[in-house]
């Protein structure tokens, strides 16, 4: 018996002439809308999608918007523990609820390290906005203090690129303001 019988395959061909969607298409064929789009393509036919992005051939999942801030090393270590806790603590687990579970660990492990890795790179990016700065006021004391005209020149030409520097990174850093860590006091290896 064929996949996709001949009455299903003139199913689908009308239902994309007559506009309809992938996700209508898939419930009425009683089909994974993977199924229906790949069919689709073979015959040549456009398909409207919907406002899911497909993962595989059956899993479908809402756009992903991001979040307004970062959770803090703490928040992710409570949220791995958690899920560490139910693996061990309950009874019969289904099997859908343990790999719930250990996907939970596991990205909880992954965030962590990639928090670590934002927490370093933040650091080294304030202190160079810092070196910047530092660099900016001797060089403004050193325009004071020049006598010679292309001398001051330069200095004044170095003084425009470093303040141009500063006000371009001062969306994200602040001379000499230390960004709050996201690692909390407790944890923080320093």
């Amino acid at each position: 018996m064929p996949y996709w019988s001949m009455s299903e395959v003139q199913a689908l061909k009308e239902m994309a002439e007559q506009g309809r969607n992938i996700e209508e298409i898939s419930r009425e064929l009683h089909k994974s809308i993977e199924a229906c789009r790949m069919k689709s393509r073979r015959m040549g036919l456009t398909i409207s999608g919907g406002s899911q992005v497909t993962l595989g051939s059956t899993t479908t999942l809402p756009p992903i918007k991001p979040v307004a801030e970062l959770i803090s090393l703490e928040e992710a270590m409570k949220t791995m523990l958690g899920a560490l806790e139910q693996l061990k603590s309950r009874g019969m687990l289904s099997k859908l609820e343990i790999q719930r579970y250990r996907m939970i660990v596991t990205m909880s492990k992954t965030y962590m390290h990639m928090l670590d890795r934002y927490q370093r790179w933040t650091e080294l990016e304030q202190r160079l906005t810092d070196m910047e700065a530092r660099t900016l006021e001797h060089l403004r004391m050193l325009l004071q203090q020049s006598k010679d005209p292309d001398e001051k020149a330069k200095f004044e030409h170095q003084i425009t690129e470093l303040e141009q520097s500063l006000a371009q990174g001062s969306k994200f850093y602040r001379p000499f303001k230390k960004k709050p860590s996201l690692v909390a006091p407790s944890l923080d290896r320093r």
